[in-house]
């Protein structure tokens, strides 16, 4: 019997099992974690455990409200009055008094912690050529604070949701071969330095990533926090009932929660986690799975320097019980290393051994979709670049070559590049 038979009574799921007749083992178990990944949870005490548990203090009620169709997020938009964004939310570097992040939800009878404002002060950037690109910095702070100031050592670093497609398959690129790029000591002398960040889990260092600055080495440890963080529920990896609720926070810590003997003693047990990972690990990227047929693109990413940080290529370890996954190429236009990006795109909160100005490459598989969907483009990870070309002219530090080759290319070719780079 699968797991998803076993849970799916329990659960009280939204999708209908019984007009699913032709679904069976790993197909209904997809279906069963999709739906979990867009349940809307609750407060508790329910007399369903499989709802309950949301807070007392989170960001979203599901992981689809970040995610939306399994895409990415975008930050605010301050023109629109009350806009609050998709996905978006504010990390910290451990405030006494706030934590990790700040909540800008709370269930009844719970105060929120705040509520971003963001605003952008434009900068010209001038090209070579005489022609000028305007980027946005954006300014932050947090209103209506709801216990207290922060900490004067407290730093602020926005971030939105990244799209999870894909995602099953960067699980699987072997470790070897993503450390084979590592180059801390700058040995081939082109500037870049990119090196892995270890995470130690249960006092086993491992290969991180997943996330902005890759802190998480597995679907399973991402998902957990993102349940703990974002929604307020334990897990085996996160049992806090409270999430991100300090001691300072005391109502916080009084409020309700949905630990039940019945899941472990948590409010999200690893059968649940793993439904969840199960749909992840098959959603395919949006691209990635053929080579690019720009030539004339590929062979500007990587004249510019570009394919130093973004490997356009890896191959999928053999996995048995992944077949689809197995000894796959792929095109993911990252080496999952973390890279010094420079001061302008810093943000003061260091994850593991990925300092304020390290950042993990970020995959670009994909980007044509997000390009496609509402018109909109939200890249890096604050969202503050609006096209390609922003994006790169934002890139500092051990990218700063890149970004000047780029600068210096003719404007034609400068709009094919970031042609190519839409089209993956």
């Amino acid at each position: 019997m699968t797991t998803a038979r076993r849970l799916a009574a329990p659960l009280a799921l939204s999708v209908a099992l019984t007009a699913l007749p032709a679904l069976a083992g790993d197909g209904l178990d997809a279906r069963i974690g999709e739906a979990l990944f867009r349940r809307m949870w609750v407060t508790a005490p329910t007399v369903t455990h499989a709802n309950d548990g949301l807070g007392p203090l989170y960001n979203a009620r599901s992981c689809a409200t970040c995610h939306p169709k399994g895409g990415g997020g975008r930050p605010p938009d301050p023109a629109a009055e009350g806009d609050q964004g998709v996905g978006y939310l504010v990390k910290l570097n451990g405030d006494p008094v706030y934590g990790r992040q700040i909540q800008t939800n709370a269930v009844l009878g719970q105060t929120i912690e705040g509520r971003p404002r963001l605003r952008y002060r434009e900068e010209a950037v001038r090209l070579p050529d005489g022609g000028t690109v305007r980027l946005r910095r954006p300014v932050l702070e947090i209103a209506d604070l709801g216990y207290g100031p922060l900490a004067g050592a407290t730093a602020l670093s926005a971030r939105v949701a990244p799209p999870v497609h894909g995602m099953g398959l960067l699980e699987r690129i072997p470790e070897a071969d993503i450390l084979a790029g590592a180059d801390p000591d700058d040995r081939n002398g082109d500037g870049v330095r990119g090196r892995p960040n270890r995470i130690t889990v249960d006092g086993v260092p491992q290969l991180g990533r997943f996330g902005w600055k890759a802190t998480h080495p597995t679907l399973t440890r991402q998902d957990s926090e993102a349940f703990s963080l974002d929604i307020g529920m334990s897990t085996p990896a996160f049992p806090d009932p409270w999430g991100d609720c300090t001691e300072a926070q005391g109502d916080c810590r009084r409020g309700p929660h949905g630990s039940s003997p019945q899941y472990e003693g948590l409010e999200i047990p690893s059968t649940i986690i793993g439904l969840i990972d199960g749909y992840l690990r098959g959603l395919p990227p949006d691209g990635g799975l053929e080579p690019p047929k720009d030539a004339a693109g590929s062979a500007l990413f990587a004249a510019t320097g570009c394919a130093a940080c973004h490997r356009p290529s890896f191959t999928t370890a053999e996995d048995p019980a992944h077949p689809d996954l197995s000894r796959r190429r792929i095109f993911p236009f990252s080496d999952l290393l973390l890279h010094d990006l420079g001061p302008d795109l810093a943000d003061g909160v260091p994850m593991g051994e990925a300092r304020g100005q390290d950042w993990r490459t970020t995959p670009l598989w994909g980007l044509q979709r997000r390009a496609g969907g509402d018109g909109r483009l939200s890249l890096l990870h604050d969202g503050r670049a609006r096209s390609v070309t922003e994006a790169i002219l934002w890139h500092g530090g051990e990218a700063a070559g890149a970004r000047s080759a780029f600068m210096a290319l003719p404007a034609a070719e400068r709009r094919h590049l970031a042609r190519f780079v839409l089209g993956l």
